[in-house]
């Protein structure tokens, strides 16, 4: 390549091999744009779905528990992309019927490829695990502009059904528990309420309301057979001024009597001994009681707002999903880029045009100028010859190069044209 040092000679070059890389050059474009022309163009949709506030209350949407947004949304969108959902949509729509070799297995996975479902996130809130998405897009590209516009609404109304259902049953489940736990709770309350009954009349003595009363009646009887003592005592100091059979007679009745008060005192006492015990048995008794009340109250107050969260769902006015934008028909495709393809095609055509232009020239180093010559000898020729040109041949030169640029540009601007009305 010494004998290409400059820009003359460079040029020079590429018009000596105009023959050589001009048709490269020309193919590869003609290539390059009939590959771009026959690829398919894809055209592709975008619904949007806002997420809304539900009216259900939080602590009922699933009867005991709570899962986050994103995974119950997550939930819809595995059910939508399920085999037997998306077979749905390729057999109502008629999808990939030009391609009747298919099998159902790859069109549901082409379908698949071609539909995204995509959370919206506030970016000032992505960084949080429990961040709520705000809207959910549903994203379709398919290569009929019109049936891509009718599957993305289709799969819109797909999501906002199984949103429908989905609620209605969380709604129905959650109502069916509480009504299950109230009916548990406040069976359980009955039975207590029996039980405390039973334990009331079988202590009665020992209660604590009881106690003080207790305490009195000892009191009472104590003093009471204080008082048989000392009438017992006086009967046996008198006992000389009583005839025998009454005097015995009147000391066992008095006897008698100081014995139902001592087995009263007695009964009494165990009574009151047993206070404590029965004291703690019926407070356990009554803390469970208020436990179950409690939470009774709770069941019933979670039982009324599951029962209006279903009548909302079963009406359709709970709110969480609605449709903020629909699909609409794509007016140009956004695959494929043909002006990219044709482009870059041009260009590989032109480095490859100047490999081969590059590669003759160094399979065939002529010396074809007197600066070759004195740069690869070392000689300065004495004589230079031109190659000299009749007036006429002059002429025709100059006739054939501007015809050729006229037709050559106008041949450009027609292929310009061609390549901008086709490739979109």
């Amino acid at each position: 390549m010494d004998q290409i040092q400059s820009l003359n000679e460079m040029i020079n070059m590429l018009l000596r091999r105009i023959p050589v890389w001009g048709p490269i050059v020309a193919i590869g474009v003609v290539l390059s744009v009939i590959y771009a022309l026959s690829l398919p163009r894809m055209y592709q949709t975008t619904a949007v779905i806002q997420i809304g506030s539900t009216q259900i209350s939080e602590r009922i949407d699933s009867g005991n528990t709570n899962p986050s947004l994103s995974q119950y949304l997550r939930k819809i969108e595995q059910r939508i992309m399920a085999r037997d959902n998306l077979v749905q949509i390729i057999e109502k729509y008629g999808l990939f019927s030009d391609n009747p070799g298919m099998s159902a297995g790859d069109k549901v996975y082409q379908l698949r490829l071609a539909t995204s479902i995509e959370q919206v996130v506030d970016p000032g809130q992505s960084w949080r695990p429990d961040a709520a998405p705000s809207a959910l897009t549903v994203t379709v590209a398919l290569g009929d502009p019109q049936l891509v516009a009718v599957v993305a609404n289709d799969f819109v109304d797909r999501v906002l059904e199984q949103n429908h259902k989905s609620r209605v049953e969380q709604a129905r489940r959650a109502l069916t528990f509480f009504e299950g736990e109230e009916r548990r709770v406040g069976s359980a309350i009955s039975e207590l309420d029996t039980q405390i009954a039973a334990f009331k009349r079988a202590n009665a003595n020992s209660l604590p309301g009881s106690l003080p009363a207790q305490h009195e009646m000892l009191a009472s009887l104590v003093d009471a057979n204080l008082a048989l003592d000392q009438q017992i005592v006086e009967l046996n100091n008198s006992k000389d001024k009583f005839r025998k059979a009454e005097f015995q007679k009147q000391l066992d009745l008095v006897e008698d009597q100081r014995k139902l008060l001592s087995d009263r005192i007695a009964t009494i006492r165990t009574a009151i001994d047993a206070g404590p015990g029965v004291e703690k048995e019926f407070n356990a008794l009554q803390r469970l009681l208020i436990q179950l009340e409690d939470q009774y109250s709770v069941i019933t107050k979670n039982r009324a707002e599951a029962e209006i969260g279903q009548m909302l769902e079963t009406g359709l006015q709970s709110g969480q999903l609605s449709v903020l934008e629909k699909a609409l028909v794509p007016d140009n495709p956004f695959s494929p880029n043909r002006k990219k393809i044709t482009v870059i095609g041009g260009v590989l055509s032109l480095l490859i045009a100047a490999a081969v232009v590059l590669t003759l020239e160094m399979l065939n180093p002529v010396i074809r100028t007197a600066a070759q010559l004195e740069r690869k000898l070392q000689i300065s020729p004495v004589v230079t010859i031109p190659i000299v040109k009749t007036a006429n041949e002059r002429v025709i030169q100059r006739i054939v190069l501007a015809a050729t640029a006229v037709l050559g540009g106008l041949g450009i601007w027609q292929f310009i044209q061609f390549v901008t009305r086709n490739t979109g």
